[in-house]
């Protein structure tokens, strides 16, 4: 070990409960491996210091584990960690680890490839998204999000579509927090407001809340629309989501790209970075915020 070499600290992640579960949890398992790393610990050894195998090390530190105190405690000693701050930190985020997920109490009806998501949004610094087809899901009413529920999984249980609706509608209550809210810049074809879902009333309603929401979030919502001239907008057929924290240095962007019958995540800087010119190229080539409300409007009259 390099004598200049500084020791990881997590001191620089802050305790927010309202970041959920899932970011204190990978926070936490970066800053484990960075420790094994520091301390110049083979995994097989960490493993054997906590009477683990070495997968249960792989799925600690990579926050797929809900890391036990005792155990974490063991390895700080072995790994040399002696600072009371630095392990009075750790306790924090070991016990937020363990809290519930926002999805938890609709667990059997939140598909599993969803989850990840859900679980992390709350921490982002900004969320920046591009929905082809649909309003994006935090702008839905609950009457689009049950037609459009309902017609993706027409063979689902009424309650299931509920609960499904409900965790849906919950989700843009991080935009309305007081502390630290995500900012939310989704762009949308400007097909999606002509696309019938359920009758015309349905979609009349649906752009009067997203003209609410406008008004309402000034500062945390920007929505733009890419006209249907815009040809390239088109070759891109899937939603995608790309998430920025507000602790990088602890938590690293994610990409979330929707299928049909699941979603793929990215974390590695490359993929993020390529998702990232990909959405900044389409909010270069859609309308400019400012000029969204005038074409709600607009929208609005075509549905009366």
């Amino acid at each position: 070990m390099a004598a200049d070499q500084q020791a990881p600290s997590i001191l620089g992640f802050p305790h927010r409960p309202e970041w959920g579960a899932s970011a204190h949890r990978k926070a936490l398992a970066g800053h484990l491996r960075r420790c094994r790393d520091h301390a110049q610990i083979e995994a097989k050894r960490a493993a054997r210091c906590i009477d683990v195998s070495d997968a249960a090390i792989s799925r600690l530190e990579t926050g797929l584990a809900t890391p036990e105190p005792a155990k974490v405690e063991r390895l700080l000693d072995e790994y040399g960690v002696r600072d009371p701050a630095e392990r009075a930190r750790v306790a924090i985020l070991v016990h937020e680890a363990a809290q519930p997920e926002i999805w938890q109490p609709y667990a059997h009806a939140t598909p599993s490839t969803l989850r990840p998501l859900l679980a992390m949004e709350p921490a982002a610094r900004r969320i920046l998204s591009y929905e082809p087809q649909l309003v994006p899901g935090w702008l839905q009413t609950e009457e689009y999000a049950r037609i459009v529920m309902r017609a993706v999984h027409p063979t689902r249980p009424a309650k299931e579509i509920a609960e499904r609706v409900t965790m849906r509608m919950r989700r843009l209550e991080m935009l309305r927090r007081k502390t630290d809210p995500p900012s939310l810049l989704a762009v949308m074809d400007s097909e999606v407001f002509r696309r019938p879902v359920g009758a015309p009333g349905v979609m009349y309603r649906q752009i009067e809340h997203i003209l609410a929401l406008l008004a309402e979030l000034p500062y945390r919502l920007r929505l733009q629309i890419a006209p249907l001239t815009v040809g390239a907008v088109g070759a891109i057929g899937h939603p995608i989501v790309h998430l920025r924290f507000f602790t990088p240095a602890y938590l690293p962007d994610m990409v979330y790209l929707e299928q049909y019958e699941g979603a793929v995540y990215r974390e590695k800087p490359a993929d993020s970075e390529r998702y990232q010119a990909v959405l900044n190229n389409l909010c270069g080539v859609a309308s400019p915020a400012d000029q969204t409300p005038s074409l709600l409007r607009e929208a609005l009259d075509s549905w009366r």
